[in-house]
């Protein structure tokens, strides 16, 4: 019976991790719905990461205006306690997107009241899944 169980398992196809597609902030904010549940790679710069609030933005900047668009990153301690000695620093990694948060939606209850969904605090925009990198603190060069 051992034999046979490690035969099939010899046999049984073992599935590939997706492949992470490799996108930016503001691709991801311009179509949330096109990579919703997907893993994605993305690369940008952290400036701040609180408990309430961690957030990925396009570029480095001292105010959000100079930053750019932004995603929320979801709490991740282990993510946190990496970064946070660094910060602010450029960091890349792949997450899983969830568009609940990037893209509000109106929905309608059981009883035909409008839901509006709204996201506060440290929203799951992006769930880390892997860190691939951190620089502190400047970016490496980036080919145009």
């Amino acid at each position: 019976m051992i034999a046979a169980l490690l035969m099939l398992a010899q046999i049984a196809p073992v599935q590939a991790a997706p492949k992470p597609i490799a996108t930016t902030v503001a691709a991801i904010r311009a179509n949330p719905k096109r990579f919703d549940g997907q893993v994605v790679r993305i690369h940008g710069w952290v400036h701040t990461c609180q408990r309430l609030s961690c957030a990925i933005f396009e570029r480095a900047g001292q105010t959000p205006e100079e930053a750019g668009k932004w995603l929320s990153i979801a709490a991740d301690p282990k993510f946190d306690a990496i970064v946070k000695p660094l910060l602010p620093t450029y960091v890349e990694f792949d997450a899983r997107v969830d568009a609940t948060c990037i893209d509000p939606r109106v929905t309608t209850d059981d009883k035909g009241n409008q839901v509006i969904t709204v996201c506060a605090d440290r929203a799951p925009d992006l769930t880390i899944v892997s860190l691939r990198s951190v620089v502190s603190p400047e970016p490496p060069e980036i080919e145009n």
